[in-house]
């Protein structure tokens, strides 16, 4: 899933007028006096929705939404492990741990009645390993599904997906090979069903607003017409766990700063806000203030060139001068101040450990870049006799929240700085935009980022295989291939191996390749309303509002 996600910037005054019915206490529907009052949570968002439809979407936000309104076989539990969803018991598994056998709950239904069947999960699986449905995700299938890897690339027929609906309740799944993460992976959206009649009598129209799509999970969403400033999520009483789902709706707006949000906040306007810079040290003393170090890694991506044209970026010694030349320490210190940390890899700290020494991965792979200005001028230099020029411009694309245009304006001053003859023209557009540009690989330098799906260094590292949909830099290396998707298939039940090959990809991708330049991990520093709990966010995967309470 790429993000940023959460970054918090600035609001309109329609917004503020929409934001300003207090939550918690306003009466019931019907009117009835006596009833008991509704329970309404009152959450930011950085932007518009990029989209709903779980088979399409390519970003952390996306997959934070619709993860509220959809579900599958398995949904994570407060503490981070998959628990049983739609599947309604633990499937049977055949004794070489390639075929799987679930069974449906007969409970689970779609918002408008009707039943959530073995056949949506095959329609939804086989959509999204198809070649013309183009989804980013599909390659989360690839060397996984019996078939996927060849029917992604055209090699087989889309019917040849190891997915079969046996009846209405049992759904067959075949592997390619034993995969220890399996159930991680199927709390995630691209493993979601789909209604298949609601969504082909849709056509374009399906999920590009609260009319066209159906909602299988904890909440419905209402009043979203695909780019709306506000949204709400309402109880789904379809839901086969109504009961577990204790607000009756929350409501969403979009604020893009982080003194409007305190403002918001402090006007009981909002129930849980992030901070950034200034905030975190005018709060940190607050019992209301808490932090949280995510999974999420921030990195610039670099464009090397796509449909056989190649770009400046294509230069490695280009590439490793930007990587040396950024203080990132400064940056996390100043501009963020809210836990997070410098990383010099892609994957971050405390997602997984070596399966035989217990240490960290970010620990074992240690730094792979360095901050070193002479190197970095070097490099440049070289970039630059082998290009043929004497200065180079880029353009550097980034999101429009205060963050995100307070890192950029600091990446432009200390590359043009530290790196003679470079120029950096910072271009700031909305999240939506800024995601279209990084996924159909329309820019030169992006800031962006990614929180992976699972525990796993897979998660993060299969995005830069040749031609992953998740790729967009024009890297493609042989030997990083193999070795990635060697963790995903032949070496998927010899943990060992398969670090060691973890280890050295990421080294490949970072230290020799300069595909990306790490910037941080991000931390979470945040207010949050002690009536507020159970409100769930992971280090990894999509948040969780299921359990969310208001307890005044």
């Amino acid at each position: 899933m790429g993000y940023i996600r959460k970054f918090l910037p600035m609001v309109t005054l329609v917004l503020l007028l929409a934001a300003c019915s207090n939550n918690q206490t306003s009466e019931t529907s019907d009117g009835d006096q006596g009833g008991e009052e509704e329970k309404v949570l009152q959450l930011s968002a950085p932007g518009e929705i990029p989209g709903l439809d779980p088979t399409m979407a390519d970003n952390d936000f996306s997959f934070d939404m619709i993860n509220q309104v959809f579900e599958g076989l398995y949904r994570l539990d407060k503490e981070g492990k998959p628990e049983l969803a739609l599947a309604a018991e633990e499937p049977e598994v055949s004794e070489d741990g390639r075929i799987y056998t679930f069974t449906i709950r007969e409970d689970a239904k779609w918002s408008d009645g009707s039943a959530v069947t073995a056949g949506d999960f095959e329609y939804a699986w086989k959509k999204a390993v198809n070649p013309d449905t183009a989804a980013a995700y599909g390659p989360q299938f690839e060397e996984i599904v019996a078939n996927a890897s060849e029917i992604l690339v055209g090699d087989k027929p889309v019917d040849d997906l190891g997915v079969e609906a046996l009846d209405e309740h049992t759904l067959k799944v075949t592997l390619e090979n034993p995969v220890p993460f399996f159930k991680e992976l199927l709390t995630t959206a691209i493993f979601f069903p789909q209604p298949e009649d609601f969504v082909e009598k849709q056509g374009e129209a399906y999920a590009r607003d609260s009319e066209h799509i159906l909602f299988n999970g904890p909440f419905v969403m209402e009043d979203w017409s695909g780019t709306d400033t506000s949204w709400t999520f309402q109880k789904n009483d379809q839901y086969w766990d109504k009961q577990a789902v204790n607000v009756d709706k929350i409501e969403m707006n979009v604020v893009k700063d982080t003194s409007t949000a305190v403002n918001l906040y402090k006007k009981d306007q909002l129930d849980r806000i992030e901070l950034t810079g200034e905030y975190v040290d005018e709060y940190k003393e607050s019992e209301e203030y808490h932090t949280f170090l995510t999974g999420a890694t921030s990195y610039l991506k670099m464009n090397q060139g796509k449909d056989g044209e190649t770009t400046d970026l294509a230069n490695l010694h280009i590439r490793k001068a930007i990587n040396m030349a950024l203080d990132k320490q400064k940056m996390v210190d100043t501009i963020l101040n809210n836990g997070s940390i410098v990383v010099n890899g892609n994957v971050p700290k405390g997602l997984a450990e070596n399966p035989e020494t217990g240490e960290d991965f970010r620990v074992e792979n240690g730094d792979l870049v360095e901050y070193d200005v002479e190197q970095a001028k070097d490099e440049w230099q070289q970039g630059l006799d082998e290009l043929g020029k004497d200065k180079l411009e880029f353009t550097l694309t980034t999101s429009d929240s205060g963050t995100s245009k307070q890192f950029a304006e600091n990446l432009k001053y200390q590359l043009e700085s530290n790196l003679p003859g470079m120029t950096l023209n910072v271009k700031s557009v909305p999240p939506k935009a800024s995601i279209s540009a990084n996924v159909n690989q329309e820019y030169e330098l992006i800031l962006t980022g990614w929180n992976g799906d699972y525990q796993d260094p897979l998660t993060y590292l299969n995005l830069f295989i040749t031609d992953s949909p998740g790729n967009h830099t024009g890297y493609s290396n042989e030997e990083y291939d193999r070795l990635v998707l060697g963790a995903k298939s032949d070496l998927a039940n010899k943990p060992q191996e398969r670090w060691d090959a973890l280890l050295k990809a990421e080294r490949m991708l970072i230290e020799d390749s300069a595909v990306l330049v790490p910037l941080y991990q991000k931390g979470s520093a945040y207010l949050q309303q002690d009536y507020v709990k159970d409100l769930i966010t992971y280090q990894v995967s999509a948040d969780n509002y299921k359990w969310v309470d208001i307890e005044k």
